[in-house]
This record gives C-alpha cells, structure tokens and sequence, in this order.
C-alpha cells in the first residue's frame, strides 16, 4: 500500500457491521469478558476476526455429513449405526437420558412432526484384546485384535428440521471458541494471582531476616520474579486481551475442527486397516477436534417423535418400577 492509499485509508470509515458480526461481537461480552466491550478500539479490532471465525463455523457445519435414522430398524441395516450402540435397546435409553430432547418433546409444536433432527456425539475408543480369526483355511486363536467401541452416547441441540438443528451446531461451535479464551483468560489472571503470592512470600522471607543477614539473601529472584509480574500484568490488561483475542479468532482450526474417519469392520466391531477382508463392513463418521486435544464423534442424526416419546414413557416405568422394588 504505497502512501496515498494509506492517507485514504485514515479517512475512510469503515463500513458498517453486518447483523452477523455485531451478534458475534455481542457474544463475547457475554461468555469472555464484558470490559473488553468497552475498550475504544474493540471494534476495529475484532470485527475481521469474528467475521472470518464466524464463517469457519458456517463452512465447518456444512462439512458434516446429512442427517441419519437412528432406530432399530437402521441399528439392523446400517453397519455405522449398528457400531454405536451394543444393542438396540441403547438407543432409546440414549434418547430417555437426553434432558434436551425431553425438553424439546414437552413443547407442544413438537407433537407436529413426525420426527426432529439433533445431534449424537460420542467417544471413540479401540481395545486391544485376542481374538479368533480364520487365517488361510484355518482358524486361529490368540490373535490380537482391535474392537472398536463407543461410549458416552449423547443427543443435543434437538429441532423441528435440519436447518434450525445446523444453526444450533453453528452457535455451539462459536461459543465452544470463545469459551475456549474465556478458559485462557482465566489461566491467566490465575496465573497473575499465583506469581504475586510467590512475589510476596519471597519479599517475606527477606525482612524475617535479621539486617545483617539481608545482604546474603539472593536479590535476583524476586527481580525475575518482579519482570515475570510485569509482563503478566500487561497480558491481562482489556486492550491486550482483545489483540490476544483477535490473533485466536484469526486461527480457528487451532481451536477446533472437524476429521473425518473411515474404518474397515467386522459385524462384531474387530478393526482392519483396509477394504477387502472378509466380512468386513466401511463405516465413515466424523470427528470434533478441540485445542485439548479431545475428540469426539459427531454426527446429525434423525429420531422418529413417537419413537422417542416411547423410550421416554419405557425409562420412566423402569424408574417407578425400581422405586416400587426399593420401597417394598
């Protein structure tokens, strides 16, 4: 940018903010810090960041796969679905133990549809175990092998169709970033808290000696220690927050992103690392990667109303059920 354009660029406003980037804008007030709102220059600052995180979210919900049928009948014909759950039977009490869908199912525009959409994540693990395998014509015992298991199966974000459900995922996927810095700004006023206690624990143990004991005492680690507050007092100030904000948004993969997964198995879930083997069934799911390194299955599923509502009235029968038995 040669010198004009930069004397142009000084008077020319910038153009007004889309009703995206001011709800994006708003939203960190809200889960971050409000004071950074008010910092003269949060704004300018913050509206290119939020703007590209905000479309990093957009363009990763779209990644996702469409919607699938979650109900007996796929658990029978679909090899993913069937890998989820140990039994049919999980599925409704996955949906029974959903506070989200409950509450989705007491509103009365949910009797409308015949099913909603949401969203089922869960975590993913492989057991090394020996198994039973047909090597050539023979079969073999004592193989080692990997089964593939899901756990902690769970449905959020429930709607009416597939277009407000993907809106819910894209809010969640916003906030889970700025909940991310919140955390960080966090460790870091913590981290100020923990230095001035060891600064003044230090300056302590200096005046409980005697004067004459003073001169021995080594000078240098409350200065490393005074530098260390230094810096970290200006990394909480409002106006470095917010420039430690905007370089986060500007890199939202960092933070969170989406992998997609493609494993070769078995009816009973044993793995194989390619196309080919007997028996073996491709199943393609997608994982949510966060900055801590946990991940999780996501995937956009489809739940029968009455289906649901039926788990709903089976899990609430066991419990009186078991209540029953504990009173006799």
């Amino acid at each position: 940018m040669n010198l004009i354009s930069r004397l142009i660029s000084l008077f020319t406003p910038a153009p007004p903010l889309t009703p995206d980037a001011l709800a994006g804008l708003q939203r960190i007030g809200e889960l971050v810090s409000s004071t950074l709102v008010m910092e003269p220059d949060f704004d300018a600052k913050l509206a290119q960041p939020v703007a590209h995180a905000r479309a990093y979210c957009h363009d990763m919900i779209d990644a996702l796969p469409p919607s699938i049928q979650i109900d007996r009948a796929s658990f029978s014909t679909d090899p993913l679905v069937h890998a989820l759950f140990a039994t049919a039977d999980d599925i409704g009490a996955m949906v029974a133990a959903s506070k989200s869908v409950r509450e989705y199912l007491a509103e009365p525009d949910s009797w409308q549809e015949d099913s909603f959409f949401a969203l089922m994540a869960a975590r993913r693990m492989e057991k090394k175990v020996l198994g039973v395998a047909l090597e050539g014509n023979m079969l073999t015992s004592g193989v080692p092998q990997s089964l593939l298991q899901f756990s902690n199966q769970m449905l959020v974000f429930p709607a009416h169709d597939p277009v407000a459900a993907r809106a819910a995922l894209f809010n969640a996927g916003y906030d889970s970033l700025l909940r991310t810095f919140a955390q960080h700004v966090y460790q870091v006023h913590e981290e100020y808290k923990s230095l001035k206690t060891e600064r003044e624990m230090e300056r302590a143990r200096l005046l409980s000696l005697p004067p004459h004991q003073r001169e021995a005492f080594p000078p240098r680690r409350i200065a490393e220690l005074d530098e260390r507050l230094h810096k970290q007092f200006a990394s909480i100030q409002p106006g470095s927050l917010v420039q430690a904000l905007a370089d986060f948004l500007a890199k939202p993969d960092l933070a969170l992103h989406l992998a997609s997964v493609r494993l070769w198995i078995t009816r009973s879930g044993v793995v194989y690392n390619e196309a080919g083997h007997p028996d073996t069934e491709a199943i393609n799911f997608t994982e949510l990667y966060s900055r801590d390194r946990r991940h999780h299955v996501v995937l956009p599923v489809r739940i029968r109303t009455q289906e649901a509502r039926e788990a709903l009235t089976r899990a609430q029968e066991e419990r009186v059920a078991h209540e029953n038995i504990l009173l006799i």
